[in-house]
């Protein structure tokens, strides 16, 4: 059971400085005005479409993608960090815990009652990097 509680722990604390690795890398204002910009973009292609204007769909397009761009850019420097952390992490744990079985207190279809760290640990840190990242307003 010691295990499983580790396990618990590395993963949430990773959870955790991933999520602020991502707040201190990553400009939130900047992120929310993209956001923000491309919605508008989005709304006013939709309007173009139904008014059957192609050209200014095509002109909308581009700067959508001007605007992807933007976005993918601010997320790059701290999702290559991550990864790096990530797979010391994973390899790590994959070392110390590959024995482990962790016994569920339900049944989990397509899973079972039964599973590995690796599960385990997909399965802590979808709800807890969810959490972590709107605790620290992280687009």
């Amino acid at each position: 059971m010691s295990g499983v509680i580790e396990v618990l722990g590395f993963t949430l604390g990773l959870s955790l400085a991933l999520a602020i690795l991502y707040r201190l890398l990553t400009d939130p204002q900047e992120m929310r005005r993209i956001k923000a910009e491309m919605k508008r973009l989005q709304d006013k292609s939709k309007k173009a479409q139904k008014a059957g204007n192609m050209e200014e769909v095509n002109a909308i397009t581009g700067e959508l993608l001007k605007q992807s761009q933007k976005q993918f850019s601010q997320n790059m420097k701290p999702m290559m960090a991550s990864m790096l952390i990530f797979f010391v992490f994973l390899g790590w744990v994959g070392a110390q815990y590959s024995e482990l079985v962790v016994n569920m207190p339900f049944y989990i279809p397509f899973i079972g009652s039964q599973t590995t760290w690796f599960v385990w640990y997909i399965i802590i840190t979808l709800p807890s990097t969810f959490f972590f990242r709107k605790l620290l307003g992280v687009e």
